[in-house]
Order: C-alpha cells, then structure tokens, then sequence
C-alpha cells in the first residue's frame, strides 16, 4: 500500500468547494385539535412558524435548512460507507456555510483534522458577527478512486479517497448587507481533492482525518 505525506491545508480554507444552495422545502407543522392548556398559556397554537426552504440572497442569509442527516451506509465499515461519509462531510459543510450551524460537521470531523477545525472556527465566527453566504449555483462532487488499509499508528481501518469537486462562485455579505470583494469565493472547475477517513469503532462511523488539496500530498511506494 502507498505512504503519504500532507501538508496543512488550512489556508486552503475559504477557497474549499462547501457553497451547494439546498434546494428543499420542509413539510408544515400540523396542530392537534385538541387544545393542550399549558401550551395556550405560552403560545397561540393555531400560529405556526413558516417552514419553507428560503435561498440565501443579497436580502439575507438561507432560512429553514435542512439539516444533512447521516446515511445509514455510511455507518459501514467498506470502502461504500467510507465515500458515503465523505459525501455526507460535504453535505455536512455545505449546511455550515449556509447557517454557521457546525453540529452536524463537527460528529464526522477528528480532532485531528486541522482543515475541518479550521472551517468550523471561521465560520462559526463569519455567523456570529452577521455575516452570510450566498452561492450562485451548486456544488458537484465526483469520486476517482478509494481504497480500504490501516492507519499506521492506531491500526485502525482508514480510508483514502480521490475525489474531484466543481464549484460555483460564492459571495459573502456583511452584517449590512454590503458585498465583501475580497471575500467572494471564485468559482473553481474540477479541483482534485483528496481525503483520509477513520472508521472508529466505537461510534460505529467514519471520520475525516485529514482533507485538501490533492498536491499536498505526497505519495511513496
């Protein structure tokens, strides 16, 4: 099996592929005819919070995003379960991107991977300081080959994976709705990326352990 070498692939961060609009409309909330007393003491049950899907724009970031839900599949410990989790990670970022929420990021990402800290970190703070995202188109991702070893020092089953990315341009806006230039994610043609993955066998799913740029990488029989 090939060794490799990587390189950090932290300043790599905001030109990452993670800029997907979900387009998806959830289903409304349904109201019981039964009245429920402490329920009439807080809130107006008839009234229900709009639920629709509502695209990030120049107005305001995304509203109502579903949240990326994990593939059974790729709970597996097979080459099949490992590129399920890698789809599911991008999923997972792109849901970041659109809501600065990083929960569902944070379950697939190690702790040892300095990409994934380094994005959940930075967007986590662009929210939080009223900051969004709007992606002008999606992103597509298409694996080139994986294969199934061992990691060299826990002996755990790993996973590395090939994988090109397309992505659309994104632009960011500030907390007063002006156009951050310097911000805005150029649009990028099939990147090759590559990921190593670590099924842990206690939470009984693959992680990413390292993610970037295929050229950080070096490769020896």
């Amino acid at each position: 099996m090939k060794s490799l070498s990587k390189k950090s692939a932290t300043k790599w961060l905001l030109s990452s592929a993670i800029a997907s609009t979900l387009i998806f409309t959830l289903a409304g909330c349904s109201n019981t005819e039964e009245e429920n007393p402490k329920l009439e003491k807080t809130s107006d049950a008839s009234v229900t919070e709009p639920t629709d899907y509502v695209p990030a724009s120049a107005d305001g970031p995304a509203q109502n995003v579903p949240e990326p839900r994990l593939p059974a599949v790729a709970t597996e410990n097979t080459e099949e379960g490992a590129q399920a989790a890698l789809e599911y990670f991008w999923e997972a970022a792109q849901y970041v991107r659109l809501t600065g929420e990083t929960k569902p990021l944070a379950q697939i990402s190690s702790k040892d991977c300095d990409f994934c800290n380094a994005f959940i970190k930075d967007w986590e703070t662009t929210y939080k300081e009223g900051y969004w995202a709007v992606p002008e188109g999606e992103v597509t991702l298409s694996v080139a080959d994986s294969w199934i070893g061992e990691d060299e020092k826990t002996g755990a089953h790993s996973a590395d994976v090939l994988f090109s990315v397309s992505e659309p341009l994104v632009v960011v806006y500030d907390a007063d709705g002006q156009q951050l230039e310097s911000a805005n994610i150029d649009p990028k043609e099939d990147t090759e990326w590559f990921a190593l993955l670590i099924f842990d066998a206690t939470s009984q799913r693959w992680n990413v352990d390292w993610i970037g740029l295929e050229e950080l990488v070096s490769w020896e029989d």
